[in-house]
């Protein structure tokens, strides 16, 4: 309750490092939101978290696979011949 008391400005805190920060901002509010929203969906439709968790694994060494055959076939020249059209040489390169 209170009694008339007033304290004076040393007996506040003062703004520095200490002090919470004053407001969230949007982004993180939104980002939280949509983490909740994932993770109910999650526990919702297990079975199309775990074909999703699947097809994003599949595709990341699936990705490393096809950087590693270029790596490979860098600065090589390769041909590929066409019936009918003739040949093409090609070479990959990185920048």
């Amino acid at each position: 309750m209170y009694h008339g008391y007033i304290t004076p400005a040393e007996e506040h805190r003062p703004i520095g490092s200490k002090s919470p920060p004053g407001s969230r901002s949007p982004l993180g509010t939104l980002a939280f939101l949509a983490l909740v929203v994932a993770l109910f969906a999650a526990f919702a439709y297990p079975v199309a978290t775990v074909a999703l968790l699947t097809g994003t694994v599949a595709l990341a060494v699936l990705s490393r696979s096809v950087l590693r055959t270029l790596r490979r076939r860098s600065g090589r020249v390769r041909t590929l011949t066409l019936p009918g059209l003739g040949t093409v040489e090609y070479r990959i390169t990185t920048n």
